[in-house]
């Protein structure tokens, strides 16, 4: 794969990933400030260190090991996005205060695996063993970190903070294409 090729796949999701964001924050509108995910447990915390030592530490020290074209080409694009997710997630919760921050790791930690799978693919004929055991552990810890956000996502939202008797008017009539189906009144 050539470099023009890499660069016009990460752009095209970052301008796709970028246009559903703003999708959801039109589609969100108006709405409460939304006041943040709530504070996270010792385990998760943790997982956070394991993420940015391997997610991001583990790659730096690959890249700075192995400098070549090939690690460059594997590398590079997938630290870019790494530092863009980051990058997002703090824009939409902090300056939006929105609760489609929730959305930005959905776009792209499916994104980021598939960029670990095109690095793969780069350095598979390379000798660069730092490199592709990096990949290799990128691949798994993207995995994981797939389902323990996609797990989460109901606490991230605060679903629970609801109050027990608040009433969804979809639980009493499910038929959403019906005119006044869910406005509380019966046919």
């Amino acid at each position: 794969m050539e470099t023009g090729d890499i660069v016009g796949l990460n752009l095209g999701f970052v301008l796709c990933a970028t246009g559903v964001l703003l999708w959801a924050r039109w589609r969100t509108r108006p709405g409460p400030v939304f006041p943040g995910p709530p504070p996270v447990g010792p385990i998760f915390k943790v997982w956070l260190v394991v993420i940015w030592a391997v997610g991001l530490m583990l790659p730096i020290v690959a890249l700075a090991a192995e400098w070549s074209a090939a690690a460059r080409l594997a590398l590079l694009p997938y630290l870019g996005g790494f530092a863009l997710q980051v990058a997002t997630e703090i824009f939409v919760w902090k300056r939006w205060r929105s609760p489609i921050w929730v959305l930005v790791p959905c776009l792209y930690l499916p994104w980021r695996l598939f960029q670990v799978w095109l690095g793969l693919g780069i350095v598979a004929d390379a000798s660069l063993p730092l490199t592709h055991l990096t990949l290799q552990a990128l691949a798994v810890l993207w995995i994981v970190n797939i389902g323990v956000h996609y797990t989460n996502i109901c606490n991230a939202l605060r679903w629970d903070a609801h109050p027990r008797d608040r009433t969804f008017p979809s639980l009493r009539d499910p038929r959403v294409f019906v005119k006044d189906a869910q406005s509380g009144a019966r046919a």
